[in-house]
């Protein structure tokens, strides 16, 4: 690729990369010369849609079951009591 056009009074060599701001203003500008109805209805497309995928996790969210409480090293003698679930011992020697 050779050298782009200037970008305040120096040459730039590859693509000009835009930073999260410059997308953020442009952005802005675009949406604001659309005509308010087109505004409107832009913005309820994106509480829709918003709305459909807090309602999706929501409804994934009643299958969900807790994992077991376990019990850290020095709770496992009163394990019945704390009503937590003793961890498995991995045997001596055990390799992958």
């Amino acid at each position: 690729m050779g050298v782009d056009t200037p970008v305040g009074g120096a040459a730039v060599i590859g693509p000009v990369v835009r930073t999260d701001a410059a997308t953020a203003r442009a952005g802005g500008q675009l949406l604001g010369a659309l005509p308010p109805p087109i505004q409107m209805a832009l913005l309820m497309l994106g509480l829709l849609a918003g709305m459909i995928g807090c309602s999706a996790a929501w409804i994934d969210y009643q299958n969900y079951t807790p994992s077991p409480n376990i019990c850290r090293a020095d709770q496992v003698q009163r394990a019945a009591q704390l009503g937590c679930v003793p961890s498995q011992q991995v045997p001596t020697g055990w390799q992958r």
